[in-house]
């Protein structure tokens, strides 16, 4: 007589094998987005490196928000170009926004420069030169004064997983939370008075 499984221990075995994929799929499916976000944080603190460098080379100014297109509140080609402050302007692009509307200059990294955010109007973006910050000093509007109070003189905001970024520069952003799951609301931000924010 040949021995065979039965139809119960094959309806175990496939039933096991369930299991363990509805328990290591999600681990799986979610294995790209923690790594966006641990490319966001390498990232965001590469410009900021870049940022102090290219303090430190014009009189302790930081580079403006306004990129080369003509778009502000975004990290500007002058990082990369002419003096290269950071390997490639590549970097500048948030992973989580790469595809949106807007082309490159919607995909990038949001960066607020408050001290340069505190002269009236917005000045054309001097690209491809000379690099030099919108400062005077003495402009305070409302916002760019809470905004210096809270963050310190820049901040750098990636959108996070839910690929919504917060555009509300000024007061208490959103902060992303790996503890409430690894697809959850929030900006990943980086600022100089704060350095890496995430809960």
């Amino acid at each position: 007589m040949k021995k065979a499984f039965t139809l119960i221990e094959l309806l175990i075995v496939v039933a096991i094998i369930a299991i363990l994929a509805a328990i290591a799929v999600p681990n799986f499916l979610e294995a790209q987005t923690r790594s966006k976000v641990a490319r966001a944080f390498a990232d965001i603190r590469t410009i900021s490196l870049g940022m102090e460098a290219y303090s430190s080379d014009n009189n302790n100014k930081y580079p403006f928000d306004w990129d080369s297109r003509g778009w502000p509140w975004y990290v500007t080609d002058c990082l990369s170009t002419p003096i290269a402050y950071i390997n490639s302007a590549s970097i500048l692009t948030d992973l989580f926004r790469a595809g949106v509307q807007g082309g490159v200059n919607a995909q990038r990294y949001r960066y607020v420069n408050y001290v340069a955010n505190m002269t009236p109007a917005w000045l054309p973006c001097p690209f491809p030169g000379p690099y030099r910050t919108r400062w005077d000093g003495t402009d305070y509007s409302a916002g760019a004064k809470l905004g210096m109070d809270k963050w310190g003189q820049w901040k750098i905001t990636s959108a996070g997983p839910d690929k919504i970024a917060n555009t509300n520069f000024f007061t208490e952003d959103l902060i992303y939370d790996p503890s409430n799951g690894t697809i959850s609301g929030g900006d990943i931000i980086r600022s100089q008075k704060y350095g890496q924010r995430s809960k």
